[in-house]
């Protein structure tokens, strides 16, 4: 079997430079082509354009736009792409009202040049610790300089009219490497754990001391990351087979699978929000009516309210998320460890701790 090639995809108004530390890096083990959008009319135009100058098995990293592009790759020829990496993105369409900001930044462009533009849309997307960076910002400064008012029309257009990632996230069986600054205030941390618990096959890192450009505020950060998503899955590019007889493998350990993925979204989607000061200070308020905006079966609000974590495990809830129950009403560690390990809380002292 030939060797992948890495692509790289950057986002809007971003060329190679989005990219070039990365690059530096892997173009010492493997292929590495940074692609080239700036001529894209659409995010599906774009992803076929890719696949068609990329032949053969493709190891697919996009950032931004560019990570909505991989996705479209990936719903366009699962077959050929068998890994994937999200980095500071969304899955979402176009948002209520979006268009009419977007014409705001494709206006000022064009009536006062790409230099205004740099001025006005790069500081937001970086970590405000960053913005003293003369080397990093001239570097987004002069690559912003590099397009010009047409190619951020096209991109901005192509954004409006992306398509719904979210309807086929599910579908995606490749590892996937979610990544995304700390201080993203464009695609937040919160959007990566929605991604998270929907993708079948994913790991999320989030990059601290950095903002939307993640891959050049941390660059180092986000080479490792990466670093993990190609050695740690290199050995097979299929999911492990999560049949019956697999299961049994691990006694006494409910598998997060893609089966319990689906059947506990809504549980675990209610629980990442609880990441919101907002939602916490409304989960306390009122438990049955915060429970209530996600649609939760009266056995899911049943076991989130007894905060039986057996049980919310079973009705596929996963740790990472369920775990920020506990800090509204703190629980015991070893309490939600017996519960993962499906075991009553003092044989789990006894036989794991060993403690009686």
């Amino acid at each position: 079997m030939s060797q992948p090639t890495l692509v790289l995809v950057p986002g809007l108004l971003c060329d190679s430079f989005a990219w070039h530390k990365q690059a530096e890096v892997f173009d010492k083990d493997m292929p590495v082509s940074i692609a080239d959008v700036s001529a894209g009319l659409s995010i599906t135009g774009m992803a076929e354009d890719i696949l068609f100058r990329h032949p053969g098995a493709l190891w697919v990293a996009g950032h931004s736009m560019g990570a909505r592009i991989a996705l479209e790759m990936v719903r366009l020829s699962p077959e050929r792409v068998a890994k994937l990496a999200l980095i500071d993105t969304g899955i979402h369409p176009r948002r209520k009202g979006e268009e009419i900001k977007r014409q705001e930044m494709v206006d000022l462009a064009h009536s006062e040049g790409m230099s205004a533009l740099a001025v006005r849309w790069l500081p937001p997307m970086v970590d405000e610790a960053h913005h003293g960076d003369q080397v990093l910002m001239g570097g987004l400064t002069e690559m912003v300089l590099r397009a010009n008012p047409e190619q951020h029309e096209r991109q901005i257009e192509a954004l409006l009219g992306r398509p719904d990632a979210a309807a086929y996230l599910g579908t995606i069986t490749c590892p996937v490497l979610l990544a995304v600054g700390r201080y993203d205030k464009w695609s937040p941390v919160a959007q990566h754990e929605e991604m998270l618990a929907l993708l079948p096959d994913a790991r999320l890192v989030i990059i601290e001391d950095a903002g939307h450009f993640a891959p050049l505020e941390q660059p180092e950060a986000v080479t490792a990351a990466m670093g993990m998503w190609m050695a740690g899955w290199q050995k097979e590019d299929k999911m492990p087979d999560t049949s019956e007889v697999d299961k049994q493998a691990l006694p006494e350990t409910p598998l997060f699978d893609r089966e319990a993925n689906l059947r506990g979204y809504r549980m675990n989607k209610m629980a990442m929000d609880l990441g919101r000061a907002e939602n916490r200070e409304a989960f306390k308020a009122d438990e049955d009516a915060y429970l209530g905006r996600y649609g939760l079966s009266d056995e899911e609000k049943a076991a989130v309210k007894a905060r039986d974590w057996h049980e919310m495990v079973r009705l596929g809830g996963n740790l990472f998320f369920i775990l920020k129950i506990s800090a509204i009403d703190p629980t015991p560690m070893s309490r939600i460890g017996a519960a993962q390990a499906g075991m009553d809380h003092d044989a789990f002292l006894a036989q794991r701790l060993g403690k009686v």
